[in-house]
């Protein structure tokens, strides 16, 4: 729009987006331009950037506003170059870290999903995607992530810890102490176990859990904190009164 000033504050510096992006002089300065395209109705007394070197402004600005936590400012930035130069790559990757951390789980998922049509072999993301669907409740199709991301890399230390804690708020102790096997030792995986297990209010599953672990390292401090704090409750006792 014409005339449609933005600004955001970055390190105390103010950055203005005037009809596009900023961008980043050979000095280090933050210079403010517009594109010729897409927005050919940018003030006149702007320089325009054919839209390659618009992308590329765009992208500079979206990486400096998301170093310094600007999170919001950086998606739009980061979209904007995409819009510039849709050629570009790794910018999905990015773009489904920050959607994520923004709540937004259905545009979180459709870059994950974008950034694995470039890299569709990449364990890393494929263990990044499996955690976003877990931590919104998604069990099945975090499983079916990790377990792919596990099999390009068998020995992935994070797709295994995430896939345990899928299988674990899936009822599936057994498969998700095997899990935790793979990446920590014995009374850690138990201790692990005992964690999940006490979330989901199973207590004596998960005192008979941090009991084991105890039993292997008797100094792990997790588990012996996280017994101590069960053993200390006390079940509620119904109040029954006479008719």
């Amino acid at each position: 729009m014409r005339g449609h000033i933005q600004t955001s504050v970055v390190s105390g510096m103010a950055i203005t987006l005037l009809g596009g992006c900023v961008a980043l002089s050979p000095s280090g300065h933050l210079e403010r331009w517009s594109a010729a395209k897409p927005h050919a109705s940018a003030p006149a007394e702007t320089p325009e950037l054919p839209p390659a070197k618009a992308a590329e402004a765009c992208l500079a600005t979206a990486r400096l506003l998301d170093k310094n936590g600007h999170e919001p400012e950086a998606i739009a930035a980061y979209e904007r170059a995409r819009l510039y130069n849709p050629k570009l790559t790794s910018i999905s990757r990015r773009l489904a870290v920050l959607y994520d951390r923004q709540g937004d789980y259905a545009r979180a998922r459709e870059e994950y999903r974008k950034a694995l049509d470039e890299s569709p072999k990449d364990a890393d993301l494929l263990n990044d995607l499996g955690y976003c669907c877990y931590q919104y409740g998604d069990y099945a199709e975090a499983e079916k992530w990790l377990r792919q991301a596990l099999e390009y890399q068998p020995q992935h230390g994070r797709a295994w810890g995430n896939l345990a804690l899928v299988l674990g708020h899936q009822g599936r102790y057994k498969e998700a102490f095997e899990a935790f096997r793979r990446v920590v030792r014995p009374a850690q995986a138990h201790s692990n176990l005992g964690m999940i297990l006490a979330q989901q209010g199973q207590t004596e599953l998960a005192k008979a859990a941090f009991r084991q672990a105890l039993a292997l390292e008797p100094d792990l401090p997790p588990a012996r904190f996280a017994l101590e704090q069960l053993e200390r409750q006390r079940p509620a006792i119904a109040s029954s009164a006479d008719p």
